[in-house]
C-alpha cells in the first residue's frame, strides 16, 4: 500500500478513506478495467456488421487483451484464500461481466438462426472459456513466440467454434 501511495502522490489516510482494504482496492481496480475493456468492445464491434466478423473481432479482442496483469492476478486472487460472500458476489460479477459480450453474440446468433440453437448459459460457459484458456496454454506449451502467434491461435479457435455450431 504504500508503494500505491507513493505513486498515486496520496496519504495512506486518504487512501484508505476511499478503499477500505486491499481487497477494495484491488476489485476496484480489476472492476474498472473489465468495463474499460467492455467499453472498447462496444465500439469495436459497432463498427462490425456481420455476426461471423464479430465473432472473430471478439477473439482478437481477447488475443489483445492476453497479457493483461490483472487477469493473473485476479485467477489467482479468488483462489488465494477464502472470501466474504461479498466478495464471491463481486467475483461472479466480474465473470458475468466479462461474458457479456461473448453471450450477446451467441443470442444474436442464436435468435438470427445464424447458430443452432441451445444452453445459452451452457454455450456462454464453453465459448468464454475457450477464448480465456487459448492464450494461456499457449504460453504454458511456449507454442506462441509472438503476438502474432496468439492471434493465430485465435483465429483457428473461432473457425472451430463456428464450424461446430453454426446453423447448417
Amino acid at each position: 500500500m504504500n508503494e500505491v501511495c507513493s505513486a498515486a502522490k496520496v496519504s495512506k489516510g486518504s487512501l484508505y478513506h476511499h478503499f477500505p482494504s486491499k481487497d477494495e482496492l484491488f476489485l476496484y481496480v480489476v472492476e474498472d478495467d473489465t468495463e474499460q475493456w467492455l467499453s472498447q468492445w462496444a465500439e469495436k464491434s459497432s463498427r462490425i456488421s456481420g455476426l461471423e466478423e464479430r465473432f472473430y473481432a471478439l477473439g482478437e479482442h481477447y488475443a489483445n487483451d492476453f497479457q493483461n496483469p490483472l487477469i493473473r492476478a485476479l485467477e489467482e486472487y479468488a483462489r488465494s484464500r477464502p472470501h466474504s460472500d461479498e466478495v464471491h458476489q463481486r467475483l461472479a460479477q466480474l465473470c458475468e461481466s466479462a461474458s457479456e459480450a461473448c453471450r450477446n453474440l451467441l443470442q444474436e446468433g442464436m435468435d438470427t438462426g445464424y447458430l443452432i440453437k441451445g444452453n445459452l448459459d451452457n454455450y456462454v460457459i464453453i465459448v468464454s472459456g475457450l477464448l480465456e484458456g487459448v492464450a494461456r496454454v499457449s504460453e504454458i506449451m511456449a507454442a506462441a513466440k509472438a503476438p502474432e502467434d496468439i492471434m493465430q491461435y485465435y483465429r483457428e479457435a473461432i473457425g472451430l467454434l463456428l464450424q461446430g455450431i453454426r446453423a447448417r
